[in-house]
């Protein structure tokens, strides 16, 4: 696809640019123009310093104390499959909680800033509006899922290095569940703000309120209130937060007393043993990445419904 302008009496019609360098415009400089954003930034190293608190303080996410022979204690690692099943839905929460920000406003700052007749007035195709803001708001979502990955990463390793007995991360199982979990949740979250903001900019304060409580509700309340129980398998399969995904993941890993443990360095052998235990991917892993496809259509209809006249838009 191509565009062309008006050109003078003595001059041939020209054409601008092509639609794919056009959009590859669009996100070079909205990622410059969120770069120049000193809250970006600062919102980014507050999120990267919760995330490694948080693998800091989950380096013992549970402890063990069996009464045999003694009081015997041992702790499961946060940065092995165990404790990341306990830790990634938390990480999820804080991701939850600045996402809908960064994504929403993609389309309707424009029309909040007064500057979307001037924009929309541009030889600029729709397409390649609409996808530069979202593919740009996509890409700096998962540049902070990315971030997750290097905290529990370099903190597993710096643990490891300094605290006796803490096993190193196992990089591959990381990057596993990294996958399964942070990022369809990322991709989920990011389109639907940018969609639900495209397709109704008058409300974009709502739809960030209602996504952020609305993940707060699926990622803390509702897991309370399955304490103690056992939830339906296509709740575990289908959560998007992952909290009860984790919840019926962590069923699998017990630990039963036994008079054979006499001492902490074997509850801590058999803790290592137990907890770098994969879980079973294969009831929720399609599932999430659904969740994640399902999302961009989404955005494609809100792609293809977009306007560029600010009275259909109002």
């Amino acid at each position: 696809m191509t565009t062309t302008v008006l050109a003078g009496s003595g001059q041939q019609a020209r054409p601008i640019d092509n639609a794919p360098r056009l959009l590859l415009r669009v996100i070079v400089w909205e990622l410059r123009r969120f770069s120049a954003s000193p809250l970006l930034w600062f919102q980014t190293l507050g999120l990267f310093c919760l995330l490694l608190f948080l693998a800091w303080a989950s380096r013992a996410p549970s402890s063990f104390s069996f009464d045999v022979h003694g009081l015997i204690n041992g702790f499961v690692a946060g940065t092995s499959p165990w404790g990341l099943l306990t830790n990634i839905p938390l990480a999820l929460v804080l991701l939850g909680l600045l996402l809908p920000f960064i994504t929403t406003d993609g389309v309707t700052r424009d029309l909040s800033r007064r500057t979307h007749e001037l924009l929309m007035a541009t030889a600029l195709p729709t397409r390649a509006y609409v996808w530069g803001r979202y593919l740009t708001s996509l890409l700096l979502s998962l540049g902070l899922a990315v971030l997750t990955l290097v905290a529990f990463l370099g903190m597993g390793w710096l643990l490891h290095q300094t605290v006796a007995d803490y096993p190193a991360p196992e990089i591959g199982a990381v990057l596993l569940l990294w996958v399964a979990m942070v990022v369809p949740a990322t991709i989920l979250l990011s389109s639907l703000g940018f969609a639900f903001g495209t397709l109704l900019p008058r409300f974009s304060m709502l739809v960030k309120v209602v996504l952020l409580l609305g993940w707060i509700i699926g990622a803390v309340i509702l897991p309370i209130g399955l304490h103690g129980t056992t939830p339906p398998a296509l709740y575990v399969n289908w959560d998007p937060t992952s909290a009860v995904t984790s919840i019926g993941l962590l069923s699998s890993y017990t630990i039963v007393p036994s008079v054979s443990l006499t001492s902490e360095a074997q509850l801590q052998q058999v803790l290592l043993t137990v907890e770098n235990r994969m879980p079973d991917l294969a009831g929720w892993f399609v599932p999430h990445l659904l969740l994640a496809g399902l999302s961009l259509v989404l955005v494609l209809v809100a792609a293809l419904a977009f306007k560029r006249s600010r009275e259909v838009l109002n």
